[in-house]
């Protein structure tokens, strides 16, 4: 069983698994010998803002690469200027997202993710994001809104493509055809058809090149997932033509709709298409909703 990672970013790390967060900060009391009273007193006033908390470990290098993005797109001087958050990153508790919607595994990964986000909750996050496309369709998504509400929760729960949406529809006005790269659990749900709500239009490819882009993304040998972040030169060429397609399809953009593929485009558009992270979106979307001032401008990318 893997160990659970909860990173809190401005002032606290623990690598051991807790019952809740509580218990975690018992046990580091305990462990510095300071006194829990005094220690929760100090963590209520570092937060009274609130937290940014991130469910991770979908896959793990995806949700690095959110909270890293949340620094880089924040206007600050100084450590001490940087939005406080927390990633939660525990891949061995949620299964495939991708695995569960092919139908290839029973259990639904909408049950941990729920119990994670009420941990965040716990620590002091207001608003929170599932780092990963895949876990935002509905038979998963919906899930766990369910389960937060049974649960009593209040955290504010972002959706990544409901995001996507509003930044193409203010930033490019003049798309409506917008392309779809992600993996074939996105494609089969075709998730990304709720931009249609924001007056777009998804363009997908074909069935035969969606697995290709499935491989790019999980082939044990050259995807993104199995080489733990690096994107192989197969990957990189693999979605190349995917996004060729797309654009010889009317797409007047491509969102990176899998928050691997970001890692295989490192620019911002390919043959003069815009690629759109969607990664990168839910990123600024909550740094507006915490701290709108704190936004870098867009211009500036």
């Amino acid at each position: 069983m893997g160990i659970p990672v909860i990173s809190v970013l401005f002032f606290f790390f623990v690598l051991f698994p807790f019952k809740n967060f509580d218990d975690a900060i018992c046990r580091y009391c305990c462990a510095s010998g300071k006194n829990s009273i005094t220690f929760n007193k100090l963590f209520k006033m570092k937060t009274e803002t609130g937290l940014i908390g991130i469910a991770g470990g979908m896959g793990p290098s995806a949700g690095i690469d959110l909270s890293s993005k949340i620094v880089d797109q924040t206007i600050a001087s100084k450590d001490q200027e940087h939005i406080p958050q927390i990633l939660y990153s525990d891949p061995g508790a949620i299964g495939d997202r991708t695995e569960y919607i092919l139908g290839k595994i029973k259990e639904n990964p909408a049950y941990n993710i729920a119990k994670i986000l009420v941990k965040l909750e716990s620590a002091g996050a207001v608003i929170a994001c599932l780092a990963c496309n895949s876990a935002h369709a509905p038979q998963i998504f919906d899930v766990v809104e369910d389960e937060l509400a049974k649960k009593g929760s209040s955290i504010k729960l972002f959706h990544i493509i409901d995001e996507v949406g509003k930044f193409i529809k203010f930033q490019y006005p003049d798309i409506r055809k917008v392309g779809i790269l992600g993996t074939s659990g996105t494609y089969k749900t075709k998730q990304y058809s709720r931009i249609e709500r924001f007056g777009l239009e998804a363009v997908n490819v074909s069935p035969e090149e969606q697995d290709k882009v499935h491989n790019s993304i999980y082939h044990p040998e050259y995807g993104i997932k199995s080489l733990g972040g690096v994107v192989s030169c197969k990957s990189r060429s693999i979605l190349e033509e995917a996004a060729l397609s797309l654009k010889e399809k009317g797409a007047g953009a491509a969102v990176l709709g899998c928050t691997e593929l970001p890692l295989a485009f490192s620019e911002n558009s390919y043959k003069g298409m815009p690629l759109i992270d969607a990664s990168l979106v839910l990123a600024r979307a909550l740094i507006h909703a915490h701290s709108p001032n704190k936004l870098k401008p867009w211009d500036k990318q």
